[in-house]
């Protein structure tokens, strides 16, 4: 009968740490510990409930982080067509104001080529109304002169009037005109058939000074 103790047979067994080493009979090996569960073709097929619930939660974050980049985009393309829209609303308020000004200094210039039309036609009829004055005032001064000369006896008297008329073409409602030549119609005698006859005068004027000549005879 041998004294020698039995041996242990090889096979994993508890150590003091909680946890497991091999034993081969004779020595104690130092090798990792194998799974306590390993999978077999069964539990491969399906997943824990663990497992699942982790892939979910990354379906569900990857949807989370898509739709984040979906919206962030969509609010990126808002807001440029926001900034577009107010841009072309700038643009076009600017491009009113700017036709509203030209459209406001066009008739202010327009005005003011109207009221300065205004005042030269007043002008030129105020000059027209001093210019038949004149006529007026050079038939005056011719008739005096006449009348004078038939008391000299220089011309047969009496003077029935007095007419004077711009000479070739000429009018004193042509204010282009600085100087008129008048021919003077004396009347001294009514001939009974609608005509005079009598004698001529001459007269110039000059606009400019207001101031004329005359004398007896044809200008």
């Amino acid at each position: 009968m041998s004294d020698e103790a039995p041996k242990a047979s090889a096979g994993w067994y508890p150590d003091p740490n909680g946890g497991r080493r091999y034993w081969d009979g004779e020595q104690w090996l130092d090798i990792p510990e194998p799974e306590q569960n390993p999978q077999t073709p069964e539990n491969a097929k399906q997943p824990s409930r663990r497992s699942r619930w982790s892939r979910r939660r990354k379906i569900w974050v990857t949807l989370a982080i898509v739709g984040v980049l979906i919206l962030g985009g969509g609010g990126t393309g808002i807001a440029m067509k926001i900034q577009g829209d107010q841009a072309a609303a700038e643009k076009l308020a600017a491009q009113e104001a700017a036709e509203a000004q030209e459209a406001a200094d066009a008739k202010a210039e327009a005005d003011a080529e109207k009221a300065e039309q205004d005042r030269q036609d007043a002008a030129d009829e105020l000059e027209r109304e001093v210019r038949d004055e004149a006529v007026t005032e050079i038939e005056t001064s011719v008739k005096t002169m006449a009348e004078n000369h038939v008391a000299d006896g220089v011309v047969d008297g009496p003077v029935l009037e007095v007419s004077c008329d711009p000479v070739d073409g000429g009018s004193t409602d042509d204010l282009t005109q600085k100087t008129t030549v008048f021919q003077c119609f004396v009347a001294n005698e009514d001939n009974g058939d609608g005509t005079m006859s009598g004698y001529y005068y001459n007269a110039t004027m000059n606009w400019d000074s207001g101031s004329f000549t005359y004398g007896l005879g044809q200008p």
